[in-house]
């Protein structure tokens, strides 16, 4: 790519970054330390944030209570809302503008989906439709789908999703508030609170898929997807494999992960006789029964914990190592966490609050995915932040002929700094004289650079003739210290 597989000794230890990483008895760990880089701000009540599928450029974030879908295009803030519908809800506590999920057609038919507590104060599901501008939603276009009482002003749920496996509509409905449940409603098949719902939206009315788990049941709706949820505030699929990993809030004690294998439905997640693992003494159902199905993961309200916020398993391009790791916060002690889950059991449990703003992030609302998979991290305070590595590669536009420019910053000031390339993709080579995991496949060492005295590394190479068409995937690191990934198709 940029030169013809020259090979440099590192410190005179390695022959060359493409030494298979069997080669080694024992891989280094992944040395990768991560941070939060703010996107936005001024975003008051920030609830959610995704974007339409394929589209790169746009980052939509709902404001709860002022009713607001706000654009983040290209770094900015747009000054106009994509839509305004604060006239249509109520908002306080747990209600107001709730959830927002595309069309996976959206590209074409122009329609997107939200969730609101109207001014009676019941959970709403709409669509609305795109105008001729981009940036702007038709507010009249409203089409009610969905609309359920809520006898409580809490435990809205609110989340939507559409999976990337059926391309039906999934909508998360909380138990009906107040606490303990006491309509007993999560364990009632004929309500459709405490449920998570699917159905078919590509016309309106909805229509049921033919497959959801209870068509056949005549004691639950057949809208019914899963039961047993207290309120699970915020949900996910896995963009890759289509597992859904669900973060149900607690009552006074437990906060839990739940996880599905793609496509299987008709799950009871146990409350109001469970919260979490733990038995209630609530009626409802039995707990620990064969019918449940537990958490993969719980944790306990001390420390100041009080409410799980879900995120997403990271599937981005930039932090491949990161590739099925699962985050998720505490909305009271601001605590972030992840762990991988591999279908069976939980591994690599880590904290990671000191990297990702140290606890600064105050009433973590969501998390968010772009299209590349990347995460964000929205506060209610009206902030917008992204999930990315400590020591960061960006580059030039690559162009056959013409000079790229490489630069990382956050480096170990007046340290050396290894830039390396694969034409092969991404994969995992340890490379133990850095004590560091690659992220690239058969890496190839470019050159070496000593950072400067505020630990930035610029290089600059002249990419060959004859290279166009080609994609090339970059990252640099250090002793102990990697970049992220940057890829690109050479011009």
């Amino acid at each position: 790519m940029f030169c013809n597989r020259i090979h440099h000794a590192l410190s005179g230890a390695v022959a060359c970054l493409a030494i298979s990483a069997a080669s080694f008895l024992a891989a280094p760990a992944q040395a990768q330390t991560l941070k939060v880089e703010q996107v936005a701000s001024g975003l008051s009540g920030a609830l959610y944030l995704t974007s339409p599928p394929g589209d790169t450029h746009r980052l939509f974030v709902l404001q709860q209570n002022a009713g607001l879908i706000r654009i983040i295009k290209d770094g900015q803030v747009l000054g106009t809302p994509f839509l305004d519908v604060h006239t249509r809800i109520s908002s306080g506590g747990e209600r107001g503008l709730l959830g927002l999920a595309f069309h996976p057609d959206y590209a074409n038919n122009g329609y997107f989906f939200i969730n609101y507590t109207n001014t009676s104060g019941n959970t709403v599901v709409a669509r609305y439709q795109v105008t001729a501008d981009p940036d702007v939603a038709d507010f009249n276009s409203e089409q009610i789908v969905l609309t359920v009482a809520q006898p409580y002003s809490n435990h809205n749920g609110g989340c939507l999703q559409f999976s990337p496996m059926d391309g039906n509509l999934y909508i998360g409905m909380g138990d009906g508030g107040s606490a303990n449940d006491p309509g007993n409603r999560a364990q009632t098949g004929t309500e459709l609170l405490g449920k998570i719902l699917r159905i078919n939206v590509d016309q309106l009315p909805y229509t049921i898929p033919a497959d959801n788990p209870f068509i056949n049941d005549p004691s639950v709706r057949d809208e019914v997807w899963a039961i047993g949820m207290r309120n699970p505030w915020r949900f996910s699929f896995d963009r890759i494999t289509g597992d859904l990993y669900i973060g149900d809030v607690g009552q006074n004690v437990i906060e839990e992960v739940d996880f599905e294998l793609a496509g299987d439905g008709g799950q009871n997640y146990g409350w109001r006789c469970m919260e979490g693992a733990r038995c209630t003494g609530l009626s409802g159902c039995t707990c620990n029964g064969p019918d449940l199905t537990l958490p993969i993961y719980t944790y306990d309200h001390s420390a100041g914990r009080c409410s799980i916020t879900g995120g997403y398993n990271y599937r981005g391009d930039a932090i491949p190592l990161l590739d099925n790791t699962y985050f998720f916060a505490d909305y009271c002690s601001r605590n972030i966490y992840s762990f991988n889950y591999d279908g069976q059991q939980v591994t690599d449990f880590r904290d990671r609050t000191s990297e990702l703003g140290g606890g600064s992030i105050p009433s973590i609302s969501s998390f968010g995915e772009d299209q590349n998979g990347e995460l964000y991290i929205v506060s209610l305070g009206g902030s917008i932040y992204r999930i990315a590595t400590k020591m960061k590669l960006s580059a030039t536009d690559l162009v056959a002929g013409q000079n790229a420019t490489l630069r990382v910053d956050n480096a170990t000031p007046n340290g050396q700094v290894y830039f390396a390339y694969s034409l092969l993709g991404t994969g995992q080579t340890p490379i133990p004289p850095l004590n560091v995991t690659v992220a690239l496949r058969n890496p190839v060492l470019l050159s070496q650079v000593r950072a400067n005295g505020s630990g930035v590394a610029i290089l600059t190479r002249r990419l060959p003739n004859g290279t166009s068409g080609r994609r090339v995937w970059l990252q640099a690191g250090e002793l102990n210290e990697t970049t992220n990934v940057v890829s690109d198709v050479i011009q």
